[in-house]
């Protein structure tokens, strides 16, 4: 959806997303980029670094490195090198890790020395029934109690039980866990909905349509590498099975920019989040919309239905200008809180 007449949109990532490799020590059946030990995509140090240089030049506005995967902590010492390259320019740092390192008490005070000795600033583990198949929570609790000790904040966060598992349950009655807990300002437990990549899998409850109804913060926001050497508009769940969220390669950093400035569905996505764009194009009570739990979700539906897509082709510019009013809102609300105003 081409806007080249359209007025200027300024793009400022203030996080950069490092998807570091595919490769992960398990094989969750529902993982949103079918990662597992078999999976051999991933980025060198040097493609790391050089990328992440490249856009600090280009994207001054960036405040964050996200380091995921896939299982990051697999990069080994490639990762701590990686995060302290980013202390060194000024920038914090966040790793996403299933937590299988904390098996050994030793080695997870090992592995967060590293980690305190690099700069790192933030953590978050994935858990739940999934993820506790390949790593068990008694590993997960290690690195958290290693990870609070040295004053990194933790959070955990724990996909959405079945009706027959209660895996969260467990975890913020564990005892080690609910003693964190009393930390509020270095460690949380949440849970998160959950998403079903396939047909034959069990939804997992459902989720408050209200809590869908929101702009996607991703959109401009983050600017996203992956182990496939392509830039991506964010790090969604669903951004291996949409496309036009791969807008550039290694090489063209820029494409961040160049790539979106122009594209009103980006901007709209932005603006309104894809589930309520299903509802202006689709109506509230359409088939469609029944089921979604989660925004990605929502997104997929938007760029893969054909009824959508040809829908959306049909009226978008009958939301132009009220897309652009509510664009400016934000980015004047932005910019206030930004400067204290």
């Amino acid at each position: 959806m081409d806007l080249q007449d359209s007025p200027y949109i300024e793009i400022t990532p203030k996080t950069l997303t490092i998807i570091t490799t595919y490769t992960c020590n398990a094989a969750c059946e529902e993982c949103c980029f079918e990662c597992s030990p078999k999976v051999k995509h991933r980025l060198s140090l040097a493609e790391i670094v050089n990328f992440i240089e490249l856009s600090i030049q280009n994207y001054p506005s960036l405040e964050m490195v996200v380091f995921t995967g896939g299982e990051c902590f697999l990069l080994k010492d490639d990762l701590f090198a990686a995060i302290k390259f980013c202390t060194s320019k000024g920038l914090s740092t966040r790793c996403v890790s299933n937590g299988y390192w904390g098996r050994h008490m030793k080695k997870a005070e090992d592995i967060c020395t590293k980690l305190i000795n690099a700069g790192l600033c933030e953590i978050n583990f994935s858990t739940g029934l999934d993820h506790m198949r390949w790593v068990p929570i008694e590993s997960v609790i290690n690195a958290c109690a290693a990870l609070v000790e040295k004053n990194i904040f933790t959070l955990v966060t724990v996909e959405k039980d079945t009706t027959e598992s209660n895996c969260y349950e467990e975890i913020i009655n564990n005892s080690k866990i609910t003693e964190m807990i009393k930390n509020k300002k270095k460690f949380r437990v949440q849970s998160n909905s959950w998403m079903a990549f396939r047909t034959t899998s069990e939804q997992r409850g459902s989720v408050e349509k209200q809590q869908l109804k929101s702009g996607c913060d991703q959109i401009y926001n983050n600017l996203t590498l992956t182990p496939k050497r392509e830039i991506a508009s964010c790090c969604g769940l669903t951004i291996e099975h949409i496309p036009e969220m791969r807008i550039g390669d290694i090489n063209n950093v820029n494409s961040f920019r160049n790539e979106q400035k122009d594209d009103f569905l980006k901007l709209w996505i932005r603006v309104d989040g894809p589930y309520q764009i299903l509802e202006h194009v689709l109506g509230r009570e359409h088939e469609a919309l029944k089921g979604i739990v989660h925004a990605c979700e929502a997104c997929a539906i938007l760029h893969q239905n054909k009824e959508v897509r040809e829908k959306i082709h049909s009226v978008f510019e009958n939301h132009i200008l009220n897309v652009y009013h509510k664009w400016r809102l934000i980015e004047t609300s932005n910019k206030e809180i930004y400067h204290g105003s």
